[in-house]
């Protein structure tokens, strides 16, 4: 017997004694906390009935009657079913625990396995641990098939280096951003993923990667539906933009001709009267001109980016009186579609800044760097509370559901 199980059941023996004794609830208290400490050194109920065998076993040596015997017998039960009482505690609340288990975990297996996006692991050098059943509605293979197996077949040739790259940053402890895969299915199509991957973590170790990938098929296919959209809308902008220019252009220069034809063979002060109306026709040969310029400048198409920006720049500054400053150079010719977007939104952002930045100063900057290109456009207006918006629209938001709910519940046929 160990020294530690030796003096429990020596206390153990002097409890007893005292509690045959006559000493009552005290006894009884320390016959619990005797539990307790058994319970405490990871004693099991066979230690402590062993301890109680020994103890009842002396105390009967000292008993000179049945009567006493008896006696001692009923107190002696009592007792150590007083000291049992914190391992029934444990019991009751390991079974209350194992059961919050079960149940947690049978949420989390209905919730994994009717997920609509592929949930895996992985274990340190790649290899998938677990699948859940999206993975076989996504690609088409079982999951029995790649359980085991190293994740990089299933990944795009293009993209492998970039998912090899991530997995070792996530197993590193780092924070990944959310990327896009190429995803291999049964049949021999790539399917586009957009994925998510965290730390697995065990006893405060990295142990392999957490990941949600999700199908966006759908997505890419609406994105590429809204590009075609667009540059059928820019190609049709194009044209009207050209159709201002030239066409509105010739017909304007044709009624000058026109208007000066007539001008030679009229009395001087009709004549001045004419050269008033020619004086009109060229402003709004300028605004046309304007106008086509900011619809589809052709200087956009003609020499690029940057000369189209200052034009643009200088006609709203010009309009508007800001004065508006473009810094840095995109460098060489973008692809065409580029250039239009990035254009686009700078014009946007001026229109922004006009309306409502009651701003002075606008600087369009370019900042060039390999196949990075950043534009960053700043105004010295007075700008807004963020989250003061964001909470004025939630409220009006809330007032306009109430007030729709208002008039859903006074509604009559």
């Amino acid at each position: 017997m160990n020294p530690e199980l030796r003096e429990l059941a020596q206390r153990y023996a002097r409890a007893l004694q005292d509690y045959l004794a006559g000493r009552g609830e005290a006894a009884l208290q320390e016959a619990y906390d005797l539990g307790r400490q058994a319970l405490a050194q990871g004693l099991g109920v066979h230690d402590l009935a062993t301890i109680q065998h020994r103890t009842l076993l002396n105390a009967f040596l000292r008993v000179r009657t049945r009567r006493e015997g008896s006696r001692a017998l009923r107190a002696s039960g009592k007792f150590f079913v007083e000291g049992l009482l914190p391992f029934e505690m444990s019991h009751r609340r390991s079974q209350e625990v194992n059961a919050a288990l079960r149940e947690s975990e049978q949420r989390y297996r209905s919730l994994v396995d009717t997920a609509r996006d592929i949930i895996y692991t992985l274990s340190t050098d790649g290899t998938i641990m677990s699948l859940n059943p999206a993975f076989e509605a996504v690609t088409g293979w079982s999951c029995t098939e790649w359980i085991g197996k190293n994740f990089s077949p299933l990944v795009h040739p293009d993209d492998l280096p970039r998912a090899v790259e991530l997995l070792r940053a996530v197993l590193e402890g780092r924070v990944a951003p959310m990327f896009e895969l190429g995803i291999l299915t049964k049949s021999g199509a790539w399917v586009p993923g957009e994925f998510v991957a965290t730390p697995l973590v065990q006893d405060a170790r990295i142990v392999g990667v957490l990941g949600v990938a999700r199908d966006i098929t759908d997505r890419k296919r609406a994105e590429a539906a809204l590009r075609h959209v667009n540059e059928m809308l820019e190609e049709e902008v194009k044209r009207i933009a050209h159709a201002l220019h030239d066409e509105a252009g010739q017909l304007l220069a044709s009624v000058h001709i026109g208007l000066a034809d007539v001008a030679r063979d009229l009395p001087p002060h009709v004549a001045q009267r004419l050269e008033d109306v020619r004086g009109l026709l060229d402003k709004i040969e300028e605004q046309l001109r304007h106008l086509s310029h900011e619809l589809r400048p052709t200087i956009l198409d003609d020499l690029g980016l940057q000369p189209a920006l200052e034009f643009l720049a200088d006609g709203v500054s010009r309009r508007t009186g800001l004065q508006i400053v473009v810094e840095g150079s995109p460098g060489k010719r973008l692809p065409a579609p580029t250039e239009t977007a990035l254009y686009r939104i700078v014009q946007e952002a001026l229109t922004n800044v006009t309306k409502h930045a009651q701003a002075t100063r606008v600087s369009i900057t370019f900042v060039r760097s390999g196949r990075l290109l950043r534009c960053a456009i700043r105004d010295d207006g007075v700008g807004f509370d963020v989250p003061t918006v964001l909470t004025r629209r939630s409220e009006e938001r809330w007032t306009s559901s109430r007030r729709r709910e208002a008039e859903r519940s006074w509604s009559f046929p």
